[in-house]
């Protein structure tokens, strides 16, 4: 009965299930999204058959909305802009906290990997909005 003592294998379960979580979250949202667009496409059949006119605010979800379109990819900016600042406060902070826990060690350069993202995202906010202004 030694194949059914699990406790060898525990410590590989933890980790296994922890990166499942995410994994099964990100499966679960693409279904609801496929079966919300398989539900609207099923309703402009349904209108087209019976010779309804489509409401606009349907075709508007099926084609993106081009009025709001700018709303969003100012909404787009922001966030970039949010994420770049906090990934880059978070990579300063890991570089300061590594550097005073043992200050002689390689360790602070884990900072260094959300911090250039962050500084990443921040220029390529800056190379957006400076774009837009000039047009």
């Amino acid at each position: 009965m030694d194949f059914l003592d699990l406790r060898h294998v525990l410590p590989f379960l933890v980790p296994i299930v922890a990166l499942m979580i995410p994994i099964v979250a990100i499966i679960m949202g693409i279904q609801a999204k496929m079966r919300r667009e398989q539900l609207l496409h099923e309703t402009l059949r349904q209108l087209a058959d019976k010779g309804q006119p489509l409401p606009p605010e349907l075709l508007a979800q099926l084609t993106g909305d081009p009025s709001g379109r700018a709303d969003a990819v100012k909404r787009g900016r922001t966030v970039s802009l949010q994420v770049g600042a906090v990934n880059l406060a978070v990579g300063l902070a890991l570089a300061l906290m590594f550097s005073l826990m043992n200050p002689n060690s390689w360790l602070w350069t884990i900072g260094c990997l959300p911090g250039f993202i962050g500084l990443a995202l921040l220029v390529v906010w800056w190379v957006e909005s400076s774009g837009q202004k000039s047009v």
